[in-house]
């Protein structure tokens, strides 16, 4: 079952593009990381799934429908932008959101799941910021998504941490979830990923598995990472030209 789908997508701001023709296929089961440079498209893309923007042209489907509506309730967020209640404790945050949906998970359960059990009496502003993220995750976790979007989900992470947020979100995936995550982690979206979508100038350069994209790992990924995104700056350099 095709999860997510886009096609043709363009997104207009006043005086600039920030999508540009995104098409994109996004299946059941799958883990998709999305790469790309500061202000390449992505947290665009994001926003367009999750129905808080529309496209100004082309079309987006989330699990069959439009986004935001009646699909919300099916997809779960984790945003760089999400505020926390600090002086909330962590199990009154979860539970409060699971409210928003009709098929809550048990909220003890989300946070043994998220390692957050000794944490669940503590205010949010006592937690540390791989805590945060692993509360932003138990939060988006909990109305039982059949799809996860993750934008940046470790950024605040050490090794340890990001290995422990990875395995938790993994089983979310063994039980029916979809991931699409935004990294700037070349080596996490290699080691994560199913799929890496490589997003420049609001375009899509590349979208197949890590493997291929190094030739099976006879090329770095992260020098092939930056001649994408070189040579789609300069096709995009070009156009303007002409």
């Amino acid at each position: 079952m095709t999860v997510l789908e886009m096609r043709d997508v363009r997104k207009d701001y006043p005086g600039a593009r920030a999508l540009d023709g995104v098409d994109l296929d996004v299946e059941r089961g799958e883990i998709v990381a999305v790469l790309g440079p500061n202000g390449a498209g992505k947290t665009t893309a994001f926003e367009l799934v999750l129905g808080l923007v529309r496209p100004t042209s082309g079309t987006v489907r989330v699990l069959g429908e439009r986004p935001g509506g009646r699909v919300r309730t099916r997809v779960g967020a984790m945003l760089q932008s999400a505020g926390l209640p600090e002086q909330t404790t962590v199990r009154e945050v979860v539970r409060l959101v699971g409210r928003a949906y009709p098929q809550a998970l048990d909220t003890d359960d989300v946070l043994a799941r998220t390692a957050l059990t000794k944490r669940a009496s503590r205010t949010v502003t006592s937690l540390s910021g791989g805590e945060r993220q692993r509360l932003l995750l138990a939060m988006a976790l909990v109305g039982a998504p059949e799809l996860l979007v993750l934008d940046e989900p470790t950024a605040a992470m050490d090794v340890a941490s990001r290995r422990t947020f990875w395995d938790q979100a993994r089983a979310s995936v063994h039980d029916g979830a979809t991931i699409l995550f935004a990294t700037h982690d070349l080596a996490e979206a290699s080691t994560v990923a199913d799929r890496v979508v490589v997003v420049a100038d609001g375009r899509i350069v590349a979208d197949t598995t890590a493997d291929a994209l190094t030739h099976h790992g006879r090329e770095d990924l992260e020098e092939v990472f930056l001649a994408l995104v070189a040579e789609s700056s300069s096709a995009v350099d070009e156009g303007d030209d002409s």
